[in-house]
């Protein structure tokens, strides 16, 4: 059943920013070729995402290749452990030696960077010790750390994985081998500190390791993750509208030539609906009374331009760009 946005008006409101939303930059390492290739950029397409650009995790002084196909694997790192003793380190954080990505806001967007997750693991000579930084502060503090075992790296003991002081990583035993040890069960999280949040200029995030029993030993990470908020932004201390990027509202036909559209929201339990132009102002609204599939957006008095349709569910905003282009 299909109905008409009745509402429509041209009154200033403030448009405060939406319930985040999370959304997913997956690296999966598919294309690395291990040692056959000499290369430090992961050639892997980056995922894509509306309002952010991703670069491509490179190695920076260590060697020359992935030790392992699939896998993001480099040896080189920081020496400080040694064979069978897991209580004397010499070693320490080299702020020369890392795994590098580069996340760049796009026009007209602020992004907020919640957490970050990746399978995680070792040689037998490898490091002891990683932690995550960011140049929001000058690659100065470790992010906060996690670690959740799967399958039969929770029932070893010890677990392969502890965490020092909340932001440092730490593998427990040296003699850990064997499924116990792949990456994949070995799930390390961080959490992004405050100073992650709303920025116009790109993110540098370093995976720092170190203590390595050997510079033939790796630092393995896999299956990593990154999760964000997109937030579309008229400029600095401008009204903002968020944009979530797992919106799953669909609009059609969009760009709209007659200024005419049909929405099939997320969800059909919805309280309304707004239509919100780019200085802030919401233009047509209307609540809604009863659970429609699908609704008529008749948006023939608009102009051309950009707008937002916002659909309020409960505690949650779904936001999604329109184009009317008469």
């Amino acid at each position: 059943m299909i109905k008409k946005l009745l509402s429509i008006g041209l009154f200033v409101a403030g448009v405060n920013a939406v319930n985040a939303q999370s959304f997913s930059l997956y690296y999966p390492f598919s294309a690395v070729q291990g040692t056959a290739a000499l290369i430090t950029v992961d050639p892997t397409t980056p995922p894509t995402a509306t309002g952010i650009t991703s670069g491509s995790f490179t190695a920076v002084g260590t060697g020359t290749g992935s030790t392992t196909n699939g896998v993001f694997s480099f040896v080189g790192w920081g020496s400080g452990a040694s064979n069978a003793n897991n209580t004397t380190f010499t070693g320490a954080l080299d702020l020369n030696r890392y795994y590098q990505i580069t996340l760049t806001p796009q026009s007209n967007y602020v992004i907020t960077l919640n957490s970050m997750s990746f399978g995680s693991t070792r040689s037998g000579t490898g490091v002891r010790n990683w932690a995550v930084r960011t140049n929001k502060d000058g690659y100065a503090a470790n992010a906060a750390a996690s670690y959740t075992p799967q399958s039969v790296a929770a029932t070893n003991s010890p677990i392969p994985i502890s965490i020092q002081g909340g932001n440092t990583f730490f593998w427990n035993d040296d003699a850990v081998s064997g499924a116990a040890g792949f990456a994949t069960y070995n799930m390390c999280g961080v959490t992004f500190p405050a100073n992650c949040a709303n920025q116009f200029t790109p993110f540098n995030i370093r995976m720092y390791a170190w203590n390595a029993e050997a510079g033939t030993g790796t630092f393995r990470i896999d299956t990593l993750t990154i999760n964000g908020v997109a937030t579309m932004s008229l400029g600095v201390g401008l009204p903002t509208i968020s944009h979530d990027l797992n919106a799953k509202i669909k609009l059609y036909p969009n760009p709209s030539t007659d200024g005419v559209v049909i929405i099939e929201p997320a969800t059909t339990d919805y309280s309304k609906i707004e239509v919100v132009n780019i200085l802030g102002a919401v233009v047509a609204s209307q609540n809604n009374a009863t659970t429609e599939e699908k609704v008529k957006l008749d948006l023939t008095t608009l102009p051309v331009g950009t707008y937002f349709v916002k659909i309020t569910s409960g505690n949650k905003v779904y936001t999604e760009k329109l184009i009317i282009a008469k």
